[in-house]
């Protein structure tokens, strides 16, 4: 089963929260208000906020009014860049990019007949993360009738639930021609 990794979950929490707070005008926030607001192991949090600016989605300010704030337009800023950050390139399976595999065969790599459909899901499923935003993991937290604005746009790829808000509703081609849905453990 796919899922997101512990440390790119808490990622994404802090993120659209730190999101959400630059769209209210908000003033950086510390790591334990973080952690505190959604109960989050404070040291991983750290850890984790640390790499953030070290890749320079976040920036800290030292001192009694600082914290994390993002330093990156959260409309530039996508899942890929995210999961990248936290756990390196996203790799479906070990053969999915046709990269060699250091020290590991695939006995099986001259007559797989599931290698082409991998390497295509795996395609597919990097162009989906680069796609999506901290805007749109934003923007998503509200009903569709919620968001207004010239800006605002429809994230039926990204909500499962939308279809019942629309006549028509839209897919994305992971998940409609594949059939796999992506479930985010911990």
């Amino acid at each position: 089963m796919l899922s997101l990794t512990r440390k790119t979950d808490y990622a994404l929490v802090a993120l659209t929260y730190l999101t959400g707070r630059r769209a209210e005008g908000a003033q950086p926030v510390s790591a334990k208000q973080i952690a505190q607001t959604f109960g989050l192991p404070r040291p991983l949090l750290m850890n984790i906020l640390k790499e953030l600016v070290r890749v320079k989605v976040l920036s800290s300010t030292r001192g009694a009014h600082g914290g994390y704030e993002l330093a990156a337009d959260p409309a530039r800023v996508t899942l890929l860049e995210v999961v990248t950050a936290m756990d390196g390139p996203v790799r479906l399976s070990q053969c999915a990019d046709g990269l060699p595999i250091v020290g590991q065969g695939c006995t099986l790599s001259q007559d797989c007949p599931i290698q082409g459909p991998i390497r295509s899901l795996h395609r597919r499923l990097n162009r989906f993360l680069a796609e999506v935003t901290l805007k749109d993991l934003w923007e998503e937290r509200l009903g569709p009738a919620d968001r207004s604005g010239p800006d605002a746009r429809e994230f039926s790829h990204v909500s499962r639930n939308q279809a019942e808000h629309e006549t028509q509703p839209q897919t994305h081609p992971l998940t409609e021609p594949t059939g796999v849905e992506i479930y985010q453990g911990a």
